[in-house]
Order: structure tokens, then C-alpha cells, then sequence
């Protein structure tokens, strides 16, 4: 199914998120949101990518929230890796900066601020009409001015190759095609030093991490929220490094610059720490809370509550700890 707009949005935006869609749509645009696009029992990924590839404009509601969502950064790399850039439509809702990873994808086209002189209902649908009439509404200045130059030297090349002769034409041609190459190989090498300064910060998350645990061996809870946030660090900045790689996944030519940096190692390597983390402390909340049922005392309840509560930070969403913390109120 085909959609005019695809609203990419943390959870944590949905009232916002719900206000452009009733916003857009009561102008007959049609958008899909997964809260009204996804049924019971479908296949979430899939759905996702056939909306975004059936849509003519993705618009990020860009927050902090975003930022920090795993779904949407997803997102957003699919989108530019299949579709470009010039297919996003990027609206801040908090007046937060669009951190480096995002500018940097996005920096051929301008991005909008809400507030009160740029509201959903007036701008927004404005702005989206312009987008959906015209593919490259919402593109800097400078980029505008890069495509009419572009097209101004087409038609002097042709204009040349009649006048004087087809030769002139193919040097014009042949000395823009090595000056966008060279471009094209000086912005995949800056991509790939920013792929090395992500991975290397990834692996000192990883390291103090582990420092961490060896620090107070005799009371290692402790630390234990600061080695949770140091993993949970590390694979944010190895998200970043899988969407710069993305862009290039398909360009064999720069393929050696990025072959240093595949994440899984070190993703298995975080994931196989917070799972030996998980499973001490959750056995170890397991046991508590037999002794509280055993003998429903006060001492044993806030032992127990304790270290559920260090279980639950490695896994905040784990249904079985969160009904026993219900439990020991």
C-alpha cells in the first residue's frame, strides 16, 4: 500500500506524533503511523520497510526521544539508504540540535522548529503539500543552487557540443565526472574516520565496563548502574557506526574504508556481558524473594526488593521481575 507520508516517532512523542497525523490527514493526505498501520500478528519489520518504500515523504518528528530510539534510528538509515535524503522531511518538536550523525545525513536539506510562529496545523501541512508537489522542496539554498547550476551546465554542454564540437563536450563532462568522484571519495573517507572515533569510544564503554566490575569485588552492586550505562553507551555509538556504514553498503568501490568497523563482535560482546550480569542478579533475586515467601517477613521483603531492583536495571522490561517488585509492595 502506497502512503502520501510515513511518521517516524518515538513513543515517548506520541501525542505529538498524533496531532500531525489528525493534522495532515483531515487535509487529505494520507500518512501511516504504526499505531494505526500495524495489526495484531504482523510482521513488524516488514511493514515498516513496504510503508517506507511505498511512501513519497518520511517525516521524523526529531526529538531528543528520537535521538535515543533504537526503532527510529533504523528508521531513518533504511529510509536514506534506499530512498535519499531528499526524501526526509525532518521536524524538531523539542528545539533540540539534530546530533552529527543526523546532520551529517541530512545536510543537503533544510529541517523545521516547531513553535508558535511554526505550528502543525498551518506550516507543517503547508510545507508537506510543497514536499509531495515538489521532490525538492525543503533543500538548502545551497543545494537548490547545486541543482541549477547542474542543470544550467547540462544544457551549456549540449549548447557546446552544437556549436563547436562533441569533443569540448566530452572533456566538460569527463572533468565533472572526476571532480564528483573526488568529492564522493574525500566525504567516504571523513565517513570512515567518524565509523573509527564511534567504534573506539564503543570499546572504551566496553572496557570500563569491565573495569567496573573488578573495582569493588565485594560489593559490585555498587557500580552496577554505572557498567548498565556504559553497555547501554557502547551500543548507541555502535548504532551510529552501523548507520554511516549503511550509506556506503552498497558502493563496492569504498567498501575497504569501512571493513574494520562490523559491530557484531562487539554487539555479542555487550550483549553477552549484560546477559551474565541478567542472570546473577536475577537468580540471585530468585532466591530472596523464595526466602520472603517462605517466611513473609519485613527484612526478608526488602532484601528481596533490593535485588529485584538490580535485575531489573540490566532488563527494565522483564514482565516475570516487574510482577514480583509488583508483588513485594
Amino acid at each position: 500500500m502506497t502512503y502520501d507520508v510515513f511518521i517516524s516517532y518515538s513513543r515517548k512523542d506520541s501525542e505529538v506524533a498524533g496531532k500531525i497525523y489528525d493534522a495532515l490527514t483531515a487535509e487529505g493526505i494520507s500518512c501511516f503511523i504504526d499505531l494505526e498501520g500495524i495489526s495484531g500478528g504482523a510482521d513488524f519489520p516488514t511493514v515498516l520497510s513496504e510503508a517506507i518504500m511505498g511512501a513519497k515523504v518520511f517525516l521524523l518528528v526529531a526529538s531528543e526521544n528520537s535521538y535515543a530510539s533504537e526503532f527510529t534510528q533504523k528508521e531513518i538509515t533504511f529510509a536514506v539508504s534506499n530512498k535519499g535524503s531528499r526524501f526526509i522531511f525532518p521536524l524538531i518538536i523539542d528545539g533540540s540540535s539534530l546530533p552529527k550523525n543526523l546532520e551529517f545525513l541530512l545536510s543537503n536539506i533544510n529541517w523545521r522548529t516547531l513553535s508558535h510562529h511554526y505550528c502543525i496545523e498551518k506550516e507543517l501541512v503547508e510545507d508537506v503539500r510543497q514536499k509531495l508537489a515538489n521532490p525538492h522542496a525543503g533543500e538548502t539554498l545551497k543545494q537548490q543552487e547545486k541543482n541549477t547550476l547542474r542543470r544550467a551546465l547540462i544544457i551549456a554542454a549540449v549548447v557546446m557540443g552544437l556549436v563547436l564540437s562533441g569533443v569540448i563536450a566530452l572533456v566538460v563532462q569527463d572533468q565533472r565526472v572526476k571532480e564528483a568522484q573526488r568529492q564522493a571519495e574525500q566525504l567516504a573517507i571523513q565517513t570512515s574516520r567518524a565509523c573509527d572515533r564511534l567504534f573506539q569510544e564503543a570499546r572504551g564503554q566496553i572496557t570500563r565496563a569491565d573495569t567496573l566490575r573488578f573495582t569493588k569485588k565485594a560489593a559490585e552492586y555498587e557500580t552496577l548502574a554505572e557498567e548498565v550505562t556504559s553497555l547501554l553507551k557502547a551500543d548507541s555509538l555502535l548504532n551510529r557506526v552501523d548507520s554511516l556504514r549503511a550509506l556506503y553498503q552498497e558502493q563496492p568501490v569504498y567498501a575497504y574504508l569501512f571493513q574494520n568497523y562490523s559491530t557484531s563482535a562487539l554487539r555479542r560482546e555487550i550483549r553477552h556481558r549484560q546477559d551474565s550480569m541478567f542472570f546473577k542478579w536475577n537468580n540471585t533475586a530468585m532466591e530472596m524473594y523464595g526466602d520472603y515467601e517462605m517466611f513473609s517477613d519485613d527484612i526478608n521483603r526488602q532484601i528481596a526488593e533490593k535485588y529485584v531492583d538490580f535485575a531489573l536495571m540490566v532488563r527494565p522490561q522483564d514482565g516475570s521481575l516487574l510482577r514480583i517488585k509488583e508483588s513485594l509492595k
